[in-house]
């Protein structure tokens, strides 16, 4: 099987997540045509239970698969790799098929445990992903764990279309089924009558989630089905006969890696968690009534969320593609690899997440008014928080990295004290009515900014790699301030031009904002050619790279810079 580059395996997973997060952000201005702010917050309540069960589940097992097969198949132990692919398998399709029936039979005392029973229904309906996504996961980490991202990148594209298309869909018939329900039992009303509908409607939302979940699942056994002529032939080059590998001593080695790999990953999704938990209480000691308060926490998880979190896909998808790579550095004890590994690590997430922020920044009411545009109350959150993108992207990749030397348990702990203080803070915070909503994203800023200066200190430690952040994070920063005035600029110039004939409010903002985003982008790349931020070599390393770069030393002045 083809074993890809890190550069190359972290463009297509970056590719592939981009895609991944755009179609689930346009999909879900139109959710939000039907459910409004209040369903939203009822759905997102129901599904970040869904994904704590999935964390606990399907992200530790999977990471340890992939960082162990790396390990194996760099000391040509194919026997031993495929071994424990198999008793992976059985290990979370258990898991899988125990948590769907536990999260489908408890769907209500969780839902009040959360201070809202109406997502019971949202959660029963999402239970059966539990074990669909426990298979892809399977499958996933395996792939991964050769360095053959292909496979886990496509599925994701697979799953989002097909959550997108399903999730419309059974929305909407749900809420008109719904509103006969309201309308039978005797509730009168608009309000009321919306209030009642949307709870079917966000049930019916959470339908796309498991279809999408069981459409990856077919896709990646499919793939896997044909590829394993080509797995099993390599057993023949085993440099060991695998006996002294028992299935305990393989088991023991899985837990050993999953389960600080889990602690971690719940440690991070916890951020979101806690917000759950103790927002909209807080928000109703703030004086909010329930509905406020249910539509301010969607507003928080739709609008602020889910925009932030697209550029921070690149940062998962950089830590997933190194994982393995940094595993395999530090079997052979290659120091020298693994430091420029680490190194360039580093310099590409701030790359990456530097322009992110400032164009989020720059660009935050128009984001909002394109994508929400019947309810774009959440742009002064985007506005406020998109820097802490760079916070959780660079704790993504150091958590990535110190998995992949084996000190799973460090960045947990670091995680775990983070959490901690944003617990402090949002239940101070919010409850504080010109606060409000706000203390989640402070809170948010505290607990990263502490995991990142630990982990940061516990990585010069481990590996005695000095990072110059000084000089990783002065370039991107400089070249995207630059770019942040352009854009700026470039907006406001094609509105000003643009708005005499184009009399739609959404439609000007959607063409002047595509157009000053594409803009930046190109604007940024060239910057950071021309300020050294990018080589030929990074550019030869990427899918196509060489046409890319015959593209880019074709255009003027830039042949100088790329020699």
């Amino acid at each position: 099987m083809e074993r890809q580059s890190n550069v190359k395996g972290f463009t297509i997973l970056s590719a592939a997540s981009l895609i991944n997060k755009v179609l689930g952000v346009l999909y879900v201005p139109i959710v939000t045509l039907i459910l409004g702010n209040y369903g939203n917050g009822i759905y997102e309540q129901g599904y970040k239970l869904y994904q704590m069960a999935f964390v606990i589940t399907n992200t530790g097992i999977p990471i340890a698969l992939s960082k162990i097969i790396s390990e194996q198949l760099a000391s040509e132990k194919y026997n031993v790799s495929y071994r424990t692919f198999r008793i992976t398998t059985l290990l979370l399709l258990v898991a899988g098929t125990f948590t769907s029936i536990l999260t489908a039979a408890l769907a209500m005392p969780m839902a009040k445990l959360m201070h809202s029973p109406e997502s019971s229904m949202t959660i029963m309906v999402l239970a059966p992903a539990m074990l669909f996504t426990s298979i892809s996961c399977i499958f996933r980490g395996y792939f991964q764990g050769r360095s053959n991202m292909v496979p886990t990148s496509i599925s994701q594209v697979v799953e989002q279309a097909v959550n997108a298309v399903v999730t419309i869909a059974f929305a909407w018939l749900a809420y008109q089924y719904g509103v006969k329900i309201a309308i039978a039992n005797g509730i009168t009303g608009d309000t009321e009558i919306f209030t009642e509908a949307v709870r079917y409607a966000a049930a019916g939302a959470a339908v796309g989630t498991t279809a999408g979940a069981f459409a990856s699942m077919i896709y990646l056994y499919r793939t896997y089905s044909r590829k394993k002529p080509q797995i099993t032939s390599e057993l023949k080059y085993s440099t060991t006969d695998g006996s002294e590998y028992t299935t305990s001593g393989i088991l023991k080695t899985i837990f050993f890696h999953a389960i600080p790999i889990t602690l971690g990953s719940l440690a991070v999704y916890s951020t979101q968690l806690i917000d759950v938990i103790n927002t909209k209480s807080r928000l109703i000691v703030a004086g909010f009534s329930e509905f406020e308060a249910t539509s301010m926490y969607g507003i928080l998880s739709t609008q602020y969320t889910k925009v932030l979190f697209i550029p921070v896909t690149f940062a998962t998808a950089l830590g997933t593609a190194i994982l393995p790579s940094i595993s395999a550095a530090a079997a052979v004890n290659d120091r020298a690899l693994l430091n420029r590994r680490i190194q360039n690590a580093f310099r590409v997430i701030f790359m990456i997440a530097v322009p992110a922020a400032v164009g989020l920044t720059v660009m935050a009411k128009p984001i909002i008014y394109i994508l929400f545009p019947k309810s774009p109350d959440g742009w002064d959150l985007l506005l406020m928080g998109s820097w802490t993108l760079i916070l959780i992207s660079l704790v993504s990749v150091q958590t990535s990295v110190l998995q992949g030397l084996g000190k799973t348990y460090v960045p947990t702990v670091h995680m775990v004290i983070g959490l901690l203080l944003k617990l402090v803070v949002n239940y101070t915070l919010i409850s504080v009515r010109s606060i409000n909503i706000r203390g989640a994203i402070i809170g948010n800023a505290v607990c990263y900014i502490f995991a990142a200066i630990m982990n940061y200190r516990s990585l010069k430690k481990f590996t005695g790699v000095r990072l110059n952040v000084r000089k990783l994070f002065n370039r991107p920063l400089s070249v995207s301030i630059i770019m942040g005035l352009l854009v700026y600029l470039i907006y406001h110039g094609f509105v000003f031009m643009t708005e005499w004939f184009i009399k739609s409010v959404f439609v000007l903002n959607a063409v002047c904002g595509f157009a000053a985003i594409v803009v930046g982008c190109v604007i940024y790349y060239l910057l950071m050619i021309v300020a050294g931020g990018i080589t030929a070599n990074d550019i030869r390393s990427l899918p196509m790279g060489e046409r890319i770069l015959a593209f880019t030393v074709n255009i003027p002045y830039m042949d100088r810079y790329l020699t």
